[in-house]
Order: C-alpha cells, then structure tokens, then sequence
C-alpha cells in the first residue's frame, strides 16, 4: 500500500481510498494488479485434468455429437497467466479429432490486465510447464530458448477479457466453467452471488471446476448442481441432464 501512495503521491490511507475508491479507474486497475495472487501452471491440479479428460469430456462430446451440435463453450473465470484456458484448449483439440470442423470457444478472463497481456504473448519458462505430457509439449509449444510459446493452433480458441467476477458481464450458454482457487478469497454471501452467475451461465448439465480447497457446501442448497468424483478429481454438474 505504501508504495502504491508514493507512486500515486498520496499522503495517507484515506486519501488513497478515496482515489481508487473515485473515479480513477487506472489506478485502482492498477492497485488491483498489485495485490492480486497469480501463482499457477499448465494442467495444475492433474486429478481434475485426469477427470476432464477421461469422464467429462467424452461424456460431453458423445451428447453433442448425438444432437449435432458440434460446439463447446468453456469459461476460465480468474485466468491468470493463461495456463489453465490453454491446457484447457489442448485437452479439447485431444478429445475431438475434428476440431477444426467444431465452433470451439475458450473464454478466459481475470481481473488482472497485466496478466491478461502476459497469458495472451503466451510466452512462458520451462517451470511452468512441469505438468505438461511429454506429447503435449512436443505437439503444441515452439521452444525458443528456454521460453515455450504455445502455438498458434491452440491460441486461436481462447479469448482473453477482462472481468470482475463481483460484476454481471452477459455470459451465457457454457458447457464448463473452471473457477479454480478464486472463491477462497471471498466470503460467503460473494460466494453465493458468484455461484448464481456461474448457473445462469451455465447450460443444463454443465460442469463446474472448482479448486481442490473450494466446495459448493453450504454455499446451495436447492439440488442445483450434482456433485461427482472420480479418481480423486472433483466437479459439480448442474441439474438438467442425467451424468454419464
């Protein structure tokens, strides 16, 4: 804080809520990059990678390809750097060889902008890419260097957005939103109220990925998401269509 009022050239805590708090929309995006948490990687938390790839996708795809619907619609609210939309598309283009005939949409968003430009350079060092199949490295990352970028041909199913998830921003019709170590920083009544987005935002018997210390517990109680486990991963199914 103290730093952020010397850059700003303000004297006291008060008048640098005021300033964020007004209608200085750049320094308080500013103030938000600051104190905002990004610690992430490619395919973090391997169960629930395990669970999207082996369940939930080929249960997902098998419904859409019945009703000839050949679209899906992934949400990463709270993106970060990128990795996870990204491991996300990876996964999508392993399930559906066909990928290039399926419309295909990855929306990320975070409330960080400076994370949003690092996640769409997608430019990243050898660490983060600790989890990723050997064969995925191989077939969607250019090595430069130590700097891995990801290719173009996984690139072009993400976009990138900013957004608060206190705010209604529109999004509708998802297959899957993945909120992963987000709700933790809030309490329990944002909780609910961002939970009730994600179901309006969500289509009837899609899945919610939330983080491994996070659970709708508590949080519903009206029967409106299912709650399955496999293989030590963990997701949450809204009401509407049979699970598997």
């Amino acid at each position: 804080m103290e730093k952020k009022m010397k850059a700003a050239g303000v004297g006291s805590f008060y008048r640098y809520y005021k300033l964020i708090a007004g209608e200085n929309g750049d320094e308080r995006l500013r103030f938000l990059d600051s104190v905002t948490i990004n610690e992430t990687y490619f395919f973090r938390n391997t169960p629930q990678f395990e669970m999207l790839r082996e369940r939930v996708l080929p249960e997902l795809i098998d419904s859409k390809r019945r009703q000839r619907e050949y679209s899906l619609s992934v949400w990463s609210a709270g993106c970060s750097s990128g990795e996870e939309p990204y491991s996300i598309a990876m996964e999508l283009c392993e399930a559906i060889p066909d990928a290039a005939m399926w419309n295909l949409r990855i929306t990320a968003s975070d409330i960080s902008l400076r994370c949003l430009e690092l996640a769409a350079a997608a430019r990243y060092p050898r660490e983060k890419l600790a989890d990723v199949p050997e064969k995925y490295l191989c077939k969607w990352f250019k090595q430069t260097g130590d700097v891995y970028e990801v290719k173009d041909s996984i690139k072009k199913y993400v976009t990138f957005d900013y957004h608060n998830l206190r705010h209604e921003n529109g999004m509708r019709g998802y297959d899957m939103i993945f909120c992963r170590n987000v709700m933790i920083y809030f309490n329990e009544d944002q909780q609910r109220q961002v939970v009730a987005k994600f179901a309006v935002s969500l289509n009837e018997g899609g899945y919610l990925f939330l983080g491994h210390a996070e659970s709708l517990q508590g949080i519903t109680s009206n029967g409106e998401f299912k709650f399955h486990c496999w293989n030590k991963g963990t997701v949450y199914q809204k009401a509407g269509a049979p699970h598997g």
